[in-house]
């Protein structure tokens, strides 16, 4: 084959395959985006913001797990979304810890490093669990990780508290003093639509969350 014609072919596949890489996070910005040249609605992009000052964002792809898939009105994976294609069947996890579709705190992560992806299939909830990218963490509010979200809570007394870096009410930590005198710490979450009472230190449906 002659070389300049190869160059060129190998030049037009390099490129045609760039072009449909991935989301541009600088123009959609971060969240949770899907992927325009997926026809079956199961791939997504992950845009997190690096630095404010720059406007650099990391992109990372991700796909919907089991027959799930991802809708781009709400931004995340669900069984109750329609799209024409087929979809595959994986292993699930019945959930203990979701209580409603999205994303919500991985109570086994200490560092927010982690998150759960919580889907609903024939009317029970199922967990994925998700792992940040490298530097990033997950921030509950916005469901994203985030580079500059500052993950913290540690128990200094028995009981239960709630949790500061959500705004929902909807979660509290339980503190348990240990016989060693360290505390262990458990990340709940309030179940159906109820919220954490500090003042009672109980999830209730007639406490009103401030924010």
């Amino acid at each position: 084959m002659d070389g300049k014609l190869y160059i060129t072919i190998f030049l037009v596949i390099c490129l045609a395959w760039d072009a449909h890489a991935q989301v541009n996070c600088t123009s959609t910005g971060a969240g949770r985006f899907a992927d325009p040249n997926d026809a079956t609605c199961k791939n997504y992009t992950l845009c997190v913001l690096v630095s404010t000052t720059t406007g650099q964002y990391l992109s990372y792809n991700y796909v919907c797990p089991t027959t799930s898939l991802f809708n781009p009105a709400t931004s995340q994976c669900t069984a109750n979304y329609v799209c024409n294609a087929n979809t595959t069947t994986a292993n699930t996890t019945t959930s203990t810890v979701c209580t409603a579709e999205g994303f919500t705190q991985d109570p086994t992560s200490t560092n927010c490093s982690s998150y759960i992806q919580c889907l609903s299939e024939n009317g029970t909830f199922v967990e994925f669990p998700i792992t940040c990218p490298d530097g990033s963490f997950y921030n509950p509010n916005s469901t994203l990780c985030e580079t500059d979200y500052v993950c913290g809570f540690t128990c200094t007394a028995a009981g239960r508290f709630p949790d500061p870096a959500v705004t929902t009410c909807r979660n509290y930590y339980l503190c348990v003093l240990a016989t060693n005198g360290t505390y262990a710490q458990y990340l709940y979450t309030c179940p159906s639509t109820s919220v954490f009472n500090p003042n009672t230190r109980v999830c209730t449906t007639s406490y009103t969350c401030p924010t």
